[in-house]
């Protein structure tokens, strides 16, 4: 159904964690003769089976069909059936670019960097609509430089995060520029973050950028911080700023005269 996953179903509960987590990647085709074949016969689910053809029959949306898939199978409760609901009425009010954007942002997630950045290059060669605001291509073009950081195309990411500055224009962005920079020495810092970002907060992000490089080299820290990757980018960035305090209370015990 979403070959880019490269998902493998062999069970009715594996199906209702595949609808619930992944709804937002789920296309229209999605229910085909393949996946009623799977319910029918090789979950042994004829009654739910000849249920979803009935509600096809009748033109039901695929929103209708995928509740009912999880109400019918008892994979999840009440509340968390209540929140499932809640995503599929926000699929039905949002703007195309703002659907598309959640499956890229999905897919980034997930690891997927090359088939998130073909979707967000979709969004940008597409069709404008009213979700296409400039906080909406900030973030856009954040992720995408995300992506390309994950596939470790420097320039392509630098220029991302350049686009995403333009128009979210947030202090973070700029470190986030800066740091890539130290990462790659090849990439040149652009001359807009040499003016906007004083020499003094530079030094302290790269006083930032050698603690974290420095313990990550020579401590046992490299699988804690590998596991915030894991989270999602809230608790990332908290877990990140935790860690960073810690060591520069190290650092400067250690340096102390």
């Amino acid at each position: 159904p979403v070959p880019e996953l490269g998902i493998s179903l062999y069970s009715a509960e594996e199906l209702c964690y595949y609808i619930y987590h992944y709804v937002f990647l789920l296309e229209p085709d999605f229910v085909d003769e393949e996946l009623l074949e799977f319910i029918g016969t090789g979950l042994g689910l004829s009654g739910l089976e000849a249920k979803i053809r009935r509600w096809i029959a009748e033109e039901a949306d695929l929103s209708q069909v995928l509740y009912m898939i999880l109400q019918d199978v008892h994979y999840y409760n009440e509340t968390e059936l209540a929140a499932f609901r809640a995503q599929l009425e926000w699929l039905k009010k949002a703007r195309p670019s703002e659907r598309a954007k959640k499956k890229a942002d999905y897919l980034l997630g997930t690891r997927k960097y090359e088939a998130a950045i073909r979707a967000y290059d979709q969004i940008e060669a597409g069709e404008p609509d009213g979700g296409m605001t400039r906080e909406f291509m900030g973030a856009l073009y954040h992720n995408k430089g995300m992506a390309c950081i994950g596939l470790f195309d420097g320039p392509r990411a630098l220029s991302c995060l350049e686009q995403a500055y333009e128009n979210l224009e947030q202090e973070s962005l700029l470190k986030e520029i800066f740091l890539l920079c130290q990462m790659e020495p090849e990439l040149e810092l652009p001359s807009a973050m040499k003016t906007a970002v004083s020499a003094e907060q530079q030094m302290k992000w790269k006083e930032e950028y050698e603690i974290f490089c420095t313990h990550l080299r020579y401590s046992g820290n490299a699988k804690e911080v590998g596991a915030l990757w894991e989270t999602d980018s809230i608790r990332r960035k908290a877990g990140i700023q935790r860690l960073l305090k810690t060591w520069k209370q190290e650092y400067r015990e250690m340096t102390r005269v």
